[in-house]
C-alpha cells in the first residue's frame, strides 16, 4: 500500500514539474525566480520519494533511472553549480520517469495498488 502511494506521488510530482516548465526554455527557466524555486522544490520531493521506494520495487522497474534520482539531491543543494544537470532532470529525466511509471502501472498494476 505504501509503495503504491509513493509511486503515485512520484508520478504526480513529475506531472507538476512538466506542467510548470513545459513552455519554458532553459534561459527563461533560470531567469524565473518563482518557477525555478517551485520546480527545484518539486524535484527535491520527487528525488526523496524515489529514494523511499524499496529496492525490490526499484528492481522491478529497471527502465527508471534510479541512480540519477539518487544523485539529484547533491546537485539541487548547489543549483548554480549544476544548471545543466538540473535542466536535464527537468526536461529528460522527469518526463521519462513519468512515462515509465505510466507503462509500469499498466503492466504491474499491483505495485500501484492502494489496497492492503
Amino acid at each position: 500500500m505504501l509503495t503504491g502511494a509513493l509511486l503515485g506521488l512520484m508520478r504526480q510530482l513529475g506531472l507538476d514539474i512538466i506542467t510548470l516548465t513545459e513552455e519554458l526554455d532553459e534561459t527563461e527557466f533560470f531567469s524565473s525566480r518563482l518557477t525555478r524555486a517551485q520546480t527545484l522544490q518539486l524535484l527535491a520531493s520527487m528525488a526523496k520519494t524515489a529514494a523511499d521506494i524499496p529496492a525490490q520495487v526499484q528492481a522491478r522497474m529497471p527502465q527508471i533511472d534510479w541512480g540519477a534520482w539518487a544523485e539529484l539531491p547533491d546537485k539541487l543543494a548547489r543549483p548554480a553549480q549544476h544548471p545543466f544537470q538540473i535542466w536535464v532532470a527537468i526536461k529528460e529525466l522527469t518526463p521519462m520517469t513519468v512515462q515509465h511509471l505510466n507503462d509500469y502501472k499498466r503492466t504491474q498494476p499491483k505495485l500501484f495498488s492502494l489496497a492492503p
